[in-house]
């Protein structure tokens, strides 16, 4: 009798977990293909405040498609360095010279990644109208934080 229990509280569970998960009424399920950086465009803080046109939508989709699709192995040839160096920085036997070549590597991808979203940007830029573009400035940032704050 105890395992029907444990039955009936296992499925009651992942019912419960299913409609946490499922999409709003009137919204379609996001889907890996219509991320935007992590977030789902439905989601994106700019969305109801710039007023995008559904042209509009699709054409940042595909920037931030491209964009993460050009820096995923990018990002990870920057973790590998990374733990590469780590390494080297905590071997009492490797040589000073090692640890800066690598500094250097590391810095030289950092660049990299930091050039193709600023591409991204301007490419994300062009599709706006001069008026959205204008409203940027008084939007809320996000900062290192996660948290959204106003302009100072």
């Amino acid at each position: 009798m105890k395992k029907w229990y444990a039955v009936l509280f296992a499925l009651l569970l992942i019912g419960l977990g299913v409609a946490v998960y499922a999409a709003p009424p009137g919204q379609e399920a996001v889907s890996s293909d219509s991320n935007m950086g992590g977030r789902a465009l439905h989601h994106h803080p700019f969305r109801g405040r710039l007023d995008l046109s559904q042209e509009q939508k699709q054409q940042m989709r595909a920037v931030w498609n491209r964009y993460r699709n050009d820096v995923h192995d990018l990002r990870y040839n920057l973790m590998e360095k990374r733990i590469e160096a780590r390494k080297l920085f905590t071997d009492p036997k490797a040589d000073q010279a090692a640890i800066v070549a690598k500094e250097r590597e590391l810095n030289g991808l950092r660049q990299k990644l930091m050039e193709r979203t600023m591409q991204a940007k301007l490419e994300w830029r062009s599709i706006l109208t001069p008026e959205q573009i204008a409203k940027l400035d008084s939007m809320p940032r996000r900062h290192a934080t996660g948290r959204c704050q106003g302009m100072m």
